[in-house]
C-alpha cells in the first residue's frame, strides 16, 4: 500500500502596507512574507495562500511558488501521532520490499 507524501511549497508573498508619517504623507511600504504549504501542486498551494488572504484589506501578490526541500513539519502537541504515522509507513515500506 502506497502512502501519500507530504508535499511542500514555498510562496512568497509582497504586501503593500500604507503608512502615514507625521506630516501626513502616504508612503507604500513593501513587505515579503515567506509561507511554507502542504499542498499536492503549485496551483493548490497557490490556491491556498489567496484563501488565507481572504478579506485582507491591504493590497497582496504571490510572487512565487516553488518547491520546498523540507521533508516534514513536526508539530509540539501532536508528537507521539508522527512516531506512530512514521512507524506505520516504515512497516509499509518493508511489505512494499517484499
Amino acid at each position: 500500500m502506497k502512502y501519500h507524501e507530504p508535499k511542500y511549497y514555498e510562496v512568497l508573498v509582497e504586501i503593500k502596507l500604507q503608512t502615514e508619517d507625521s506630516k501626513g504623507n502616504v508612503k507604500i511600504k513593501r513587505l515579503k512574507e515567506t509561507y511554507l504549504v502542504d499542498a499536492m501542486s503549485v496551483t493548490e498551494a497557490e490556491a491556498r495562500i489567496v484563501k488565507l488572504f481572504e478579506g485582507y484589506s491591504q493590497e497582496y501578490s504571490v510572487l512565487q511558488v516553488k518547491s520546498s526541500k523540507v521533508l516534514e513539519v513536526i508539530e509540539a502537541k501532536s508528537e507521539s501521532k508522527k512516531e506512530e504515522t512514521k512507524e506505520t509507513k516504515a512497516t509499509e515500506k518493508l511489505e512494499e520490499n517484499e
